[in-house]
């Protein structure tokens, strides 16, 4: 598992289709990995995959209504969040959200901008803890 995490996902995609052989599923990079290995102890120890294929499908439909449940936050609200050592604001604004300057559209491109990573913003942020 540990050499996935550092995989691209078009490669991660890739073997979803070795190991599982069905349409790769609209989830994030780390579930997928998760699933590949899931999937590979299942079969390596003679499990029924059914329930596991199931499961997989379960998960995307959970993941694609979530998608869907935006999030408004109100104009002028302020998420604060410190990051190795530094701490950083940004405010809700009808056009976006305003971060040392620049309108970003997404939390999640502030948190790239800060950390260098794709993260989820409002997880980054800390969800509703992050909001003053």
């Amino acid at each position: 598992m540990e050499e996935m995490l550092n995989m691209s996902l078009p490669d991660i995609h890739a073997l979803w289709q070795k190991y599982i052989k069905k349409p790769v599923p609209q989830l994030n990079k780390n579930t997928l990995i998760k699933y590949i290995c899931w999937y590979k102890q299942a079969k390596e120890n003679k499990v029924p995959l059914r329930p596991f294929l199931k499961l997989i499908e379960k998960t995307e439909r959970n993941y694609a209504e979530n998608k869907l449940k935006e999030v408004v936050y109100e104009n002028g609200t302020k998420f604060i969040r410190s990051y190795k050592g530094e701490k950083y604001e940004v405010e809700v604004l009808k056009e976006g959200f305003l971060f040392r300057g620049e309108i970003y559209k997404s939390l999640s491109a502030i948190a790239r901008k800060i950390t260098g990573k794709n993260w989820n913003g409002k997880i980054f942020f800390g969800g509703n803890n992050g909001i003053k």
